[in-house]
């Protein structure tokens, strides 16, 4: 039970990468240091004034996403190959929010506690902390509401079908570039709207977006390009084996299983668990 709380999170965690590379070919290495970023500042807000992880989510999201905007016309000026320099400039961008962090924040260990969030509750006869479920929760709504987003309105399937075509989009008169801000935007709010949940998690350095980074980038390649579904299954697959592996051999074994899985399904289905267009 714990794995597959655990993965609904996951999901959540990567939607903002998934989202900005499909729609914008944006490989954002930075987006684990924007999830950090959030995450310093719900445990800011947790600190000083009391709120809890998931009230903090909305002022959390906002430097993420003026930092991602910000981000859009440095990127405009590249040129091609546009994924693999993309790579360089959002690792350098990766090193500077890091730096940025440590100079404000400190190197010290960070972990949000809010009251009671450790009491157990019984779920399907399994006992699981009452906060990892409340996050896993936020989780699957957040993801829920981005699903109807992206199927029911036409601004989501504006989104879709940049993804998809962006010359075919654009003959349809959809502006690729005012969708990539949008993007952009949307991304770098999402990363930084699961900081606060990731700070309620584990423990937060200013060099701790490396783990979210490629969790991320796991799952987009789990759940292929452009799929909400597609994520969620992939992390609640990646929670559970995680889950499994670390009650058979230990904690070092998360990570092997995590790659192990990666290569499995890139040899099985190259385009993902549900057909979505492949990382």
């Amino acid at each position: 039970m714990g794995g597959l709380i655990t993965g609904a999170f996951y999901a959540l965690l990567a939607s903002g990468f998934a989202l900005i590379f499909g729609v914008a070919r944006i490989f954002n290495l930075a987006h684990g240091d924007l999830v950090v970023l959030g995450a310093y500042v719900g445990e800011h807000l947790w600190r000083v004034a009391g709120w809890s992880p998931i009230l903090a989510m909305p002022l959390a999201a906002l430097p993420a996403m003026l930092l991602a905007v910000a981000a859009r016309p440095l990127l405009a000026r590249v040129g091609e190959p546009f994924v693999l320099r993309t790579i360089v400039l959002t690792f350098g961008a990766s090193l500077l929010i890091q730096s940025g962090l440590q100079t404000t924040f400190t190197a010290d260990f960070r972990l949000i506690v809010p009251p009671g969030w450790d009491r157990g509750v019984s779920l399907l006869g399994v006992r699981v902390a009452g906060g990892r479920l409340l996050i896993a929760v936020t989780a699957l709504v957040v993801l829920a509401l981005l699903h109807l987003l992206f199927t029911r309105t036409f601004f989501g399937k504006s989104l879709r079908a940049v993804s998809l075509d962006r010359e075919g989009a654009a003959l349809a008169g959809i502006n690729p570039v005012w969708v990539d801000r949008v993007a952009l935007a949307l991304g770098g709010a999402l990363a930084g709207a699961t900081g606060p949940l990731f700070a309620a998690i584990q423990y937060v350095t200013p060099s701790a977006g490396i783990g979210p980074t490629l969790t991320a980038i796991v799952l987009t390649i789990f759940g292929g390009v452009g799929s909400m579904s597609g994520l969620l299954l992939g992390g609640l697959l990646l929670g559970l084996a995680e889950a499994v592996a670390a009650w058979a051999g230990g904690a070092p074994w998360r990570e092997v299983t995590s790659l192990g899985l990666l290569l499995l399904l890139l040899r099985w289905r190259g385009t993902g668990l549900v057909g979505g267009r492949a990382g």
